[in-house]
């Protein structure tokens, strides 16, 4: 089967043979030659396939789940998998696509244990996983990891236990599985989600160098829940110590750049009260992402994301409801317009222009915002991806009309049988929350989203099955504050109907017991 991405690298490679040897004919089949060596040779969807051919050639799985809209998943089309490096390491396994809009990519995903896009999993051809990765980090990380999964020794999963019995047994080369691991994406396959701060905890304390249990310490400081107690005077200065070691490496400050970008301003505040300290190790966070966007060795997506740390230091001290000042709104109009003009791919753009949007907004800029992504209506392949951030915006705005409309075409223009259950549901919990009192557009747009499942026997799974339970909870508690019993029961029928051709047994027992009465 041919490979799913187009590279990139390829292209260049046949821009150089076309005019890097000028008055020389170019030789087609050797510039075609050229370009397939820069590519991924993935199997789109062939799951079992890909299994069958990794035990034939006693090699690892590489398995990439993702889908064509998701901004992440295009930074990485973009960025990793044009990494000539990367590539190269990829044909030491079997990679495999799997969109998750992909016949039975849902079961998959819920076999695998995958929450979100994008998901990278190394796996042996037995099935057993090696370790996971987000997709976020540097190439030379991420090769790293596949250098130490691919030499068959002990998984994330064995080696997180003995880092926590006895570190000692790890060698230097068994750190990159933990230290690079997905735990954004873990889904509590390895660590249950609220045991995870502590677990982090412990393996900065049992990290060999600095700069690993920077990573780990500053990981578990991210994991803190929202409630969590104030940190004693002690552990502050702790934490304060970190943040000065971290952010005065701009190695260190790079490969932490998610955390720092996400949670840098959280962390500060948590250790520091507000005065001066705060103040200096806001400015320290701001200049050393300052010096991220600044390098040109980034995607445009990694570089204009650092500009979120900007807003959150702004919100910590001044409050999520005061106006941003004008000199902030300027620098992020600056950067978004940069980014506007930066990304020229379809890779580029569809995982640039939605963090833009963001920007503008949350700069207090929302007909900037509304502007970028109407225009980019028009460029983009997945039109549909933007209409619910658009119907964000009219809702802000006050107009419920044209926000329930944006979702209504959000919906409509989706494509494929996952996304188009995620869109509807965004469009049937819209119209409840905007015109809850539409009994009949509720009850019709719902039962178009039930009619999604008539004729897909493997969809009820993963992402769907995780929507149509928000969707369940949105209806139920519409129906008690708007006498809408009797819709209920009409749209139970609906299901009924739709969970009988599901060929798994407990995804059509879980698609039978939607919306039945608590």
């Amino acid at each position: 089967m041919r490979p799913l991405l187009a590279s990139l690298a390829a292209l260049s490679v046949l821009a150089v043979a076309a005019c890097g040897q000028q008055g020389k004919p170019v030789d087609p089949a050797a510039a075609h030659a050229g370009a397939e060596a820069h590519k991924i040779d993935w199997r789109e969807g062939d799951v079992e396939d890909a299994f069958a051919e990794a035990a034939e050639a006693n090699k690892p799985v590489l398995l990439y789940w993702g889908a064509v809209w998701c901004p992440p998943c295009n930074q990485l089309k973009a960025g990793l998998f044009q990494d000539p490096e990367f590539v190269a390491r990829t044909r030491d396994f079997v990679p495999v696509y799997l969109d998750g809009d992909s016949k039975g990519a849902q079961a998959w995903g819920q076999r695998f244990g995958i929450k979100g896009y994008p998901t990278l999993i190394v796996l042996r051809p037995d099935r057993t996983e090696i370790t996971r990765l987000s997709g976020g980090g540097d190439p030379e990380k991420v090769e790293a990891v596949l250098k130490a999964a691919q030499r068959g020794g002990p998984n994330a999963s064995e080696l997180l236990q003995r880092a926590l019995a006895d570190p000692a047994r790890l060698s230097a080369d068994d750190w990159p599985l933990l230290s690079e691991y997905g735990w954004a994406v873990d889904a509590g396959r390895l660590v249950k989600p609220d045991e995870a701060a502590g677990v982090l905890e412990r393996l900065a304390k049992a990290a060999p160098t600095p700069t690993l249990q920077h990573r780990f310490a500053l990981a578990a400081l991210t994991r803190r829940p929202d409630d969590a107690p104030a940190l004693p005077a002690a552990r502050q200065a702790e934490v304060r110590a970190l943040l000065d070691a971290v952010l005065s490496s701009p190695a260190e400050v790079r490969a932490n750049r998610d955390a720092l970008i996400y949670s840098g301003a959280d962390v500060i505040k948590a250790a520091t009260p507000a005065g001066p300290e705060r103040a200096r190790l806001s400015a320290a966070l701001i200049q050393a992402l300052d010096r991220v966007y600044d390098d040109a060795t980034l995607g445009t997506q990694d570089r204009l994301s650092t500009t979120y740390a900007d807003i959150a230091v702004f919100r910590a001290q001044a409050g999520k409801d005061a106006a941003v000042p004008t000199a902030l709104r300027d620098k992020v109009r600056q950067r978004a317009a940069w980014a506007d003009q930066s990304a020229k791919t379809a890779y580029e753009r569809q995982s640039t222009i939605s963090t833009a949007a963001n920007l503008l907004s949350e700069a207090g800029d929302k007909p900037g915002a509304e502007a970028l992504l109407t225009a980019e209506l028009q460029k983009s392949k997945t039109p549909y991806y933007y209409m619910p951030e658009l119907a964000d915006l009219a809702e802000a705005r006050g107009d419920k009309a044209a926000a329930v409309d944006w979702l209504r075409k959000g919906y409509e223009t989706a494509e494929g049988p996952a996304t188009r259950a995620q869109w509807g549901v965004l469009y049937v919990d819209g119209l409840i929350r905007l015109t809850p009192r539409d009994k009949t557009a509720i009850e019709t747009a719902a039962g178009q989203v039930i009619g999604e499942l008539s004729g897909q026997p493997d969809s009820y799974h993963q992402r769907t099955r995780q929507r149509f339970d928000t969707l369940g909870k949105s209806l139920t508690d519409w129906s008690r504050a708007n006498n809408g019993a009797t819709v209920l029961e009409r749209l139970r029928g609906r299901i009924a109907e739709a969970c009988v051709a599901q060929t798994d047994a407990d995804a059509r027992a879980a698609c039978q017991s939607w919306l039945k009465p608590a």
